[in-house]
């Protein structure tokens, strides 16, 4: 039951980057909030090192290590500690993102890797038409990147063999709910003629930006 639970709290695609891009045993989670990816990868692997990061310790007892610190601040970890390093939804929320980025690398095993997200910069038409991806609501957020800004900023840190993947695209399907009831089915038929062909391009929009890079 703990473990349906605790499905319900993950995302599928930041498990599958997780699981087909994890590197060595020693993995640290930087902002890992409740740490439900940690807590996710004790159960699939416990033989797994695992260490998370924040600024406040989650509501239950991790079955991991766990490091409360301030973000803004030096990671108080030797070099080369970490062979994964888990980084999602974090670095929008820093002011100093370069420092945070740089301390990551300093941590990082030579050949590891770190794997993350950041919100997609690419939606800034939506307010026009009173529309928006939910990641804007968030006040918290200091930027939004570009696959651009954010190659470089992982680039400055000495990272390589960059790869960057938008995710989280709106389905165009939901044109349809536009149209009178009864011609929803035929236009939703119609829409996915126009994607098949490519008419319709569905990866122009994504609400994140999924990346992978890695310490030579």
């Amino acid at each position: 039951m703990k473990q349906k639970a605790l499905n319900n709290q993950l995302s599928a695609v930041k498990c599958a980057h997780i699981k087909s891009c994890l590197k060595g045993s020693a993995v640290l989670d930087v902002g890992a909030g409740d740490g439900h990816y940690l807590a996710w990868l004790a159960a699939e692997n416990p033989t797994l090192a695992l260490v998370a990061i924040d600024h406040k310790e989650p509501p239950n007892a991790p079955t991991f290590t766990y490091h409360q610190a301030d973000l803004e601040k030096p990671i108080d970890f030797p070099d080369h500690s970490f062979s994964t390093i888990l980084a999602f939804d974090i670095l929008e929320h820093i002011t100093h993102e370069q420092q945070l980025i740089a301390h990551i690398f300093r941590i990082c095993r030579t050949g590891g890797i770190i794997i993350g997200s950041v919100p997609h910069d690419n939606d800034a038409f939506l307010p026009d038409y009173n529309l928006t991806f939910y990641h804007r609501s968030d006040l918290t957020h200091k930027r939004y990147y570009t696959k651009e800004t954010l190659h470089a900023l992982l680039e400055r840190a000495g990272f390589h063999t960059i790869t960057i993947n938008g995710k989280g695209g709106v389905n165009p399907h939901v044109i349809a709910e536009f149209f009178p009831r009864g011609t929803r089915y035929i236009i939703k038929k119609i829409i996915g003629g126009l994607r098949r062909i490519g008419i319709i391009n569905t990866n122009l929009l994504t609400s994140d930006l999924f990346f992978i890079a890695q310490k030579q």
